[in-house]
């Protein structure tokens, strides 16, 4: 299932990915695994607590979706 892209608020898209965690170590986890890739990590080092449209396109493009 495709997920719509739109505007994410950072522990909401980390939690679609980690649903089992709790918001902040959910976001804690995706901040890691923004970090470690090459392409995204400026993504972790954005100090607002959302993500745009085509940041969230992309996370989604390197990580898949959801």
């Amino acid at each position: 299932m495709e997920k719509t892209i739109r505007t994410f608020g950072r522990t909401e898209l980390a939690q679609h990915y980690f649903p089992q965690l709790k918001a902040k170590s959910a976001w804690e986890k995706l901040k890691s695994w923004l970090t470690v890739n090459p392409r995204l990590r400026a993504l972790a080092t954005i100090t607002r607590r959302t993500f745009t449209p085509a940041e969230v396109a992309q996370i989604y493009a390197e990580l898949g979706e959801p």
